[in-house]
């Protein structure tokens, strides 16, 4: 029988505040764009992409196949017994089994699995938990079943490689631990499997599926969960990694949908995620040995909010819920290993390194934890459909977010869209958020953040900041509508290092209080209005020019009283009218960068100050 490697290498309050930043030596936001934590660039994504399908060596997975007859098989009469495997060869079985035991080291077998039932109650139903030597192929013919009763071992456990192929279908059900373990690489292929677990549905080294059904029915832990060897620290592309080609993949668990220690490669498929997260309060944090930062939820309306971290200090213990388990649907990392010393040690994992890169696929998730989050390295989306809803953050990494194409649409989140560093170059993109829609922080103080828009349609409709950055903004193309907040506090822009608009079409909308503008070297002209008066949630407004050609109209998702608009069309000595229904709110002419226009006492700092200086004070911080 031959072996077949898959080896994937993935390299892989007043107005108007001001506009500007704390660092005396900062003369412009881009100066710092696409520079890391460390100063050194983040590798672009491009180029990471290449490497990952070039370093990905394609095998032909029919090879995985029905290649010996059942005619050349040994075949396994039906027994209540355990049947033992003592020696290399294919196996053939049908019907009624009470188990199977790989008695043998380093054997290479075919099983063939042809309407199986293996029910046990004790013990493992398919064991090779003897040595890590072995080579398992399993092929599926028909309807199998696997019922494992016992409450303290795995239904399938391989110590050693173990592959799924076939036109058939596999169900497992694990009422101790895992469905299936692994201890080194599983690969499936064609088949279709249906998984219900106490614990995780998969566990093993590494996971590559290609042309398969994944459906886990219920798992009290993790869908599917990869863990790299104890003794691994830091990133590799070898092991703990999880690639999915044209997969349809069905969860719905107690942790997490799809776990990984490195990286998450999906190429293709359909992704239905529900994560169902259980909540206890402040009060049984030791009980269930939580940490303090782990309660940031509040009960409201027989469901459970998201809170900011400096807002915890206004709730009592009782108050206070926390997850007793990571529930995301997509995560990588941060995993901890116990040491000798039982101290705990992390994989380093560098600012170039892509933990999650999907590259197409239809996905609906739906989380109490994050949606999709790269606790570890990068978070890469080239494109898929998406349809997200989650109690926490949608999208997420500690290090970049970058969005090239697809189509999301996340339709509950606490913060829309978020990393250290974000750049969305293209797709279409909706964020309803109960806080931030799209922030750029990083726990890390050496980090200068930044959010560069450069290309696609995004929506935003945030009850916190809009867009909001602890370091710069810049906008070079696309289309950006931002529905902000309906009362002051927060903006519909923030940035502590100054907001660039160079191009692209922006209209963001929001309350008077904290309105932030664009820097005047911004190099697209930018008009910034406003008024003591709301203008009406479903008002249309409408831009116009001269000549009453109509530059953009559209309806007004959220009260407001700040607008700022910028566009190709506000060019220096053009005349234009705001209309908000069919009331003229303001005419204007363009004579500089920014072009304020509002009520007596509306436009505290029109503007605001150039990167490099301070126009009033400074912001408060936030987390």
């Amino acid at each position: 029988m031959k072996r077949i490697v898959i080896l994937i290498f993935l390299f892989v309050l007043s107005i108007f505040i001001f506009v500007g930043c704390n660092d005396n030596n900062f003369t412009n936001p881009g100066d710092y764009l696409g520079g890391g934590g460390t100063g050194e660039a983040v590798e672009e994504v491009d180029d990471i992409k290449d490497k990952v399908k070039n370093n990905f060596v394609n095998k032909d997975f029919s090879e995985i196949s029905l290649n010996t007859s059942i005619n050349d098989a040994i075949v396994v009469e039906e027994s209540n017994d355990i049947y033992t495997i003592s020696n290399e060869g294919t196996y053939y079985f049908k019907g009624n089994y009470g188990g199977i035991l790989i008695g043998a080291k380093d054997l290479k077998l075919h099983l063939i699995f042809d309407n199986v039932n293996i029910i046990t109650n004790e013990g493992i139903a398919l064991d090779g938990a003897t040595n890590k030597g072995m080579d398992v192929v399993i092929t599926l013919i028909g309807e199998n079943n696997i019922v494992s009763n016992s409450n303290s071992d795995n239904a399938i456990h391989i110590k050693g490689f173990l592959s799924f192929n076939g036109n058939g279908s596999l169900s497992i059900i694990s009422n101790g631990k895992n469905a299936i373990k692994v201890s080194k690489d599983l690969i499936i292929v064609d088949c279709s499997l249906f998984l219900t677990a106490s614990n995780h549905a998969i566990s093993s080294l590494s996971l590559s599926s290609y042309n398969c059904n994944i459906n886990v029915i219920s798992a009290g832990k993790d869908g599917i969960n990869t863990e790299c060897d104890d003794d691994t620290t830091s990133f590799t592309t070898d092991e703990g990694y999880v690639y999915l080609k044209n997969v349809n993949y069905s969860c719905i668990t107690n942790g997490d949908g799809i776990q990984a220690d490195t990286v998450v490669y999906i190429d293709g498929g359909s992704y239905n995620i529900q994560t169902i997260g259980t909540f206890v309060p402040k009060t049984d944090m030791s009980k269930y040995n939580l940490d303090i930062d782990d309660f940031k939820y509040i009960k409201s309306n027989n469901t459970y909010q998201r809170i900011a971290s400096d807002e915890t200090n206004r709730y009592n213990a009782n108050q206070l819920y926390g997850l007793i388990q990571g529930c995301k649907g997509i995560k990588v990392g941060e995993i901890e290993y116990p040491d000798i010393d039982d101290s705990n040690k992390e994989i380093t994992v560098n600012e170039g390194d892509y933990s999650i890169i999907i590259e197409n696929g239809t996905f609906i998730i739906d989380a109490t934890d994050d949606a999709i989050h790269a606790n570890s390295g990068n978070l890469f989306i080239d494109g898929g459909t998406f349809t997200i809803s989650t109690y926490d953050d949608a999208l997420t990494s500690d290090v970049l977010t970058k969005i090239t194409n697809g189509e999301i649409n996340i339709t509950s989140s606490y913060e829309g869209i978020e990393g250290g560093f974000v750049e969305i170059m293209g797709g279409k993109i909706n964020i309803i958020s109960s806080d931030d829609g799209i922030n750029a922080a990083s726990d890390d103080r050496n980090v200068v953040e930044h959010i560069i828009i450069s290309g696609g349609e995004i929506n935003v409709k945030a009850e916190g900041d809009g867009i909001d950055s602890n370091g710069s903004i810049n906008m070079t193309g696309g289309t950006l509508i931002v529905f902000g907040p309906t009362i002051g506090g927060n903006s519909a822009l923030d940035a502590d290092r100054g907001i660039l608009v160079d191009g692209g079409n922006l209209i963001a909308v929001g309350p008077l209080g904290m309105v932030e503008t664009p820097a005047k070297n911004s190099k697209q002209n930018v008009l910034s209005y406003a008024q003591n008066q709301k203008i009406n949630a479903n008002t249309i407004l409408t831009l116009v020019d001269e000549n009453d050609n109509i530059i953009f109209s559209i309806t007004l998702e959220k009260d407001c009283q700040s607008v700022i608009i910028s566009c190709p069309e506000l060019v220096i000595n053009s005349s234009f009218k705001l209309y908000g229904g069919d009331t003229l709110l303001c005419e204007f002419k363009v004579s500089s960068v920014i072009t304020s226009v509002g009520s007596n006492g509306n436009i505290g700092n029109p503007g605001g100050t150039p990167p490099g200086g301070f126009g009033g004070g400074m912001r408060p911080g936030r987390p």
